[in-house]
This record gives structure tokens, C-alpha cells and sequence, in this order.
């Protein structure tokens, strides 16, 4: 049978960055492709290269038997190759069906045809297991629902290969089963799938094929029946993954932050956030888990002074900071890791100098009577890029051009860098390979150690479980469970995810 899609001796550079050399990859049809390597290993820009957003600078496509025009989305599109990244593209304002409908001839002539779309859209849900409402405005969906509408886009549109950068990374377990339930349907049907990820168990349970880049270049190929999360483990970084980090026993000192009955809305004015209540103290991690959609992303916000409590107060060593603005917080020594590092983390116009110096632009040694000493900030730049291991050409480099997980570490090199007293951490890890999310926790109880309080919220439960003191499960805009490390009850912490536990339990 011929191949799907071949891409032949695919190479790509950013001055003196090789982002892909001589890149091969090959997928059959009904196939699933794990595609596997570290942050900046070349992923991203080889399938950004297959989609059209950027022309390699040698090597070809071919796709069904055909050449494909490369540096035109539209071509590929055309072929029957659709993209799911990252950060979605989709309008909040609009309904499901009007997304599905912008800039798709078959969404209606002259006048728009709404029914026509949500009979449409029902249907190719049922048939995929990816239930949606059409009529649902997108800005009130949760981030596992609105990736479903991105998904059903390519569907309806006629995709045969989809191509999936990280796609779990913004999923809560129950949704990430789903989606894999989808993955295998939709080869089931003939089509094919490039499959993203750092999450090698995700690999092993979907994929047919796992393809590994380690430094722009195809270190490894391999079945996915019979390969282990060690041997991917060693092809991706070409060695053993480190150990953890040894966590210290101090006890935890004084109250540094709490939490009284905090309620927050959403950007569509629904109540998310309902009655949080909690105390972190100095010298812990309280780790909180749940399923997206439950009032995380409007706890983190609010904490960091980004949005406004709808009730509820917030004090900082005893002192109401519930109506202090963000740089207030700043200030007071409190840090925040955002989730989405490339529209709240990061600038991405700006250079990676610039964005690390955000922080601290105002006061000495960076700036002196209202001008920057540049001196001062090349060396904090090339310091904090070497401590958080931020691969790129120089400090000069613009954010966006840096990949996911690279970016990440910039807004983590900002953050952490500074020595916070209190660091909010929402999805720290999201998007980032294993090896990268080892430093990332690491980094956070080294921090810990020397006496700052965390608040670490995740949907990654294993990540919960190896980096917090107490655990907590936020559900339906609650707090339902509180408990310490040595009193974590898997069952209860799922149950409380699920929903199933309605009263506060502090350990």
C-alpha cells in the first residue's frame, strides 16, 4: 500500500539554529504517529513545515501520491491535512456552528444555514464521540470542549491526515481517554494521525509508530508495541533521565497566604469560582488538582490579581490584598506562572531579554534614572538562560520564534528567577517534555526548600502526588478535599475530582 504522506530530507534553520535537518517521516494510511523529542528538538517546526506555515529550506512532501505546494496552508488544507495546535483559533464570541463556519464554502451561500450546520456538527459528534452543543457560545466552553470544536472543524472540512501539537496538555484524565477513544475511531475510518507529545504512556497506548527527534534530526524509530517509557525515554535525550530531586522534611513555618471563601467569575460572566478556602503556608507545596472548567484558571487570576473576586478576601501575611492590583502583588514578593504562556506569560514581539527584564525593568542594577542599563540586563539574560536551560541563539531572539516549551522556561526563568516569596503555579508544565517538567518541579521544591510558600495547580494528578505537602481537589468552584502527602488516598483524591465528595475535608 502506498504511503500517505512522505516527507523526504526536510531541513530548516532560524539563522544559526538548525531547527531540522534532513528530516524523513513517513505515515500509512489508518496510522497513528507518535511523534516524540524534547523541547526545541525540531517537532513543531517539521509539522508546521507539513501544514504550510513555514517552506522548508530544502527537502519535499509528498502527499497521496502527490507533491505537496510547501509554505501554503491553504494546499495542505486543500489535501486534506488539518492542524490542531496548541493555542486554539477559534472566535469566543461566536457559537460552535458559526466557528465551524467561517471561511468553509459549505457553511451556506448567500445566507448563513445555522440548522443545516448543527445537524452537521450533531452528527459528525456522534459518530466520533466528541459531544458539543452547537448552539454553545464558545467563550463559555472549557478548554477540553473547545478543542473538540477545533477537531470537528477538520472533520467536517474533510481531513484524512490530523495533526496534533500536544493535545493533552489542556486535558483532564477523563477528557484525555476520550480523545485517545477518538484517535483510535478516527483510523478505524482510514485516516491517519501525527500524534505531538511528551506524554510517553499516551504514545504507547495509541500510537502504531513512535518517530523521535533529538536536535533537529530522527535519533530513532520504533514500534510502539513492545517499547517501554525507558527506551523512548533514552532515545529522546540520549541518555538516562535524571533522578528527583530529594525532598527535604522541614516542617512548614508560618502562614504567608489564605484564602476566605473566594468566588470568581468567568470572561462570559458565569460564577467558576464559588467558595475557595484554603491557608499556604511558608516552606510547602499545596498541590491542587481537578478536572478543567472547575474555577482553576479564576483562582489563579484572581490570587495574581488579574481579575476581580466576586467575594471572598485574600490576605498576604495577615494584610487584605483582595483589592490590590497585580503589580501590588509583584511587590509583596508574590509570583505567578500563567498557563498560557504565550498570550499572558510572555510578549512575544518582544526579545527574550526584554520579556525576563519585565520584572524588574524599574528598579537597580537594570535601570538608573529612567534609562536601562543594557550591560546589567545582557548578563541577568544569558544567566537565567543558562540556569532554566533556554535554548536559543541569543537573548536577542524574539518569543515567538522560540519553541512552546522554550517559552515556557523563559516565563519560568522571570518568575523563579527573582526568588519569590509566594509562586502561583497553574499548568507550569504544560507542553513541556519530560526531562523539562523534572526541572520545572525540581525547580519549585528547591524554592520550597529555602522557605517560599507554592500553590501548584495541575490537572496531571502524578504531578499533584510528587510535588505536593497537602493535596487538594477543586470541584464545582469548591475546595472538597484537603489532605497531607502522608494521608493521600488515590480513590478519595478521584472521587473529589469526579465530583463526589461536596464538603471540605482539612487534614
Amino acid at each position: 500500500m502506498p504511503a500517505l504522506l512522505e516527507m523526504r530530507g526536510i531541513s530548516k534553520s532560524y539563522g544559526s539554529v538548525r531547527a531540522n535537518r534532513r528530516v524523513d517521516l513517513t505515515v500509512q494510511p489508518g496510522q497513528i504517529v507518535g511523534l516524540l523529542g524534547e523541547n526545541g528538538s525540531g517537532k513543531s517546526t517539521l509539522m508546521k513545515v507539513l501544514f504550510g506555515m513555514v517552506r522548508p529550506d530544502e527537502g519535499g512532501i509528498v502527499y497521496n501520491g502527490r507533491e505537496l505546494d510547501t509554505g501554503s496552508p491553504r494546499a495542505a488544507l486543500q489535501a486534506g491535512i488539518a492542524m490542531i495546535h496548541q493555542h486554539l483559533t477559534l472566535v469566543d464570541a461566536m457559537t460552535v456552528s458559526e466557528n465551524l463556519m467561517l471561511g468553509w464554502s459549505e457553511g451556506g451561500s448567500r445566507w448563513l444555514d445555522h440548522a443545516a450546520m448543527a445537524r452537521k456538527v450533531r452528527d459528525a459528534a456522534a459518530r466520533y464521540g466528541l459531544e458539543i452543543d452547537p448552539e454553545a457560545r464558545v467563550e463559555q466552553l472549557a478548554l477540553g470542549e473547545k478543542q473538540r470544536v477545533e477537531i470537528l472543524k477538520a472533520i467536517l472540512r474533510g481531513a484524512h491526515l490530523l495533526i496534533l501539537d500536544e493535545p493533552t496538555s489542556i486535558l483532564s484524565p477523563p477528557e484525555i481517554e476520550r480523545l485517545l477513544e477518538f484517535l483510535r475511531r478516527f483510523r478505524a475510518d482510514g485516516h491517519s494521525v501525527v500524534f505531538i507529545t511528551h506524554k510517553l504512556g499516551e504514545v504507547l497506548a495509541v500510537a502504531d509508530e513512535v518517530v523521535v527527534l533529538r536536535d533537529g534530526q530522527v535519533a530513532g524509530t520504533a514500534p510502539a508495541a513492545g517499547a517501554t517509557r525507558e527506551s523512548l525515554a533514552r532515545m529522546m535525550v540520549g541518555r538516562e533521565t535524571a533522578a528527583p530531586q530529594v525532598r527535604g522534611n522541614a516542617a512548614a513555618g508560618k502562614v504567608r497566604l489564605q484564602v476566605q471563601s473566594l468566588a470568581a467569575r468567568d470572561a462570559g460572566g458565569a460564577l467558576r469560582l464559588k467558595d475557595a478556602s484554603f491557608e499556604l503556608r511558608a516552606g510547602e507545596v499545596l498541590a491542587l488538582a481537578g478536572i478543567d472548567g472547575n474555577g482553576q484558571g479564576e483562582l489563579a487570576d484572581t490570587l495574581a490579581g488579574l481579575g476581580a473576586p466576586s467575594g471572598g478576601r485574600i490576605l498576604l501575611d495577615g494584610v487584605d490584598i483582595t483589592q490590590g492590583r497585580a503589580a501590588q502583588r509583584l511587590a509583596a514578593g508574590i509570583a505567578y506562572i500563567p498557563a498560557d504562556r504565550a498570550g499572558t506569560s510572555l510578549v512575544q514581539g518582544m526579545s527574550i531579554e526584554d520579556n525576563l527584564l519585565l520584572r524588574d525593568i524599574a528598579r537597580a542594577p537594570y535601570s538608573s534614572g529612567g534609562r536601562i542599563d543594557r550591560a546589567a540586563a545582557r548578563r541577568m539574560a544569558l544567566q537565567r538562560m543558562q540556569d532554566f536551560d533556554v535554548r536559543a541563539a541569543s537573548p536577542d531572539a524574539p518569543a515567538r520564534t522560540l519553541s512552546g516549551g522554550n517559552q515556557q522556561k523563559v516565563a519560568l526563568a522571570r518568575e523563579l528567577g527573582r526568588g519569590p516569596d509566594v509562586v502561583i503555579a497553574f499548568q507550569p508544565t504544560w507542553g513541556l517534555d519530560p526531562g523539562a517538567t523534572r526541572f520545572v518541579i525540581d525547580s519549585l521544591l528547591k524554592l520550597r526548600d529555602e522557605g517560599a510558600a507554592i500553590l501548584y495547580i495541575s490537572s496531571e494528578l502524578e504531578e499533584v502526588l510528587a510535588i505536593g505537602d497537602r493535596m487538594g481537589v477543586l470541584s464545582d468552584g469548591r475546595i472538597v478535599l484537603l489532605t497531607d502527602r502522608t494521608d493521600a488516598d488515590l480513590e478519595r483524591i478521584g472521587l473529589a475530582m469526579a465530583g463526589a465528595m461536596a464538603q471540605q475535608e482539612a487534614a
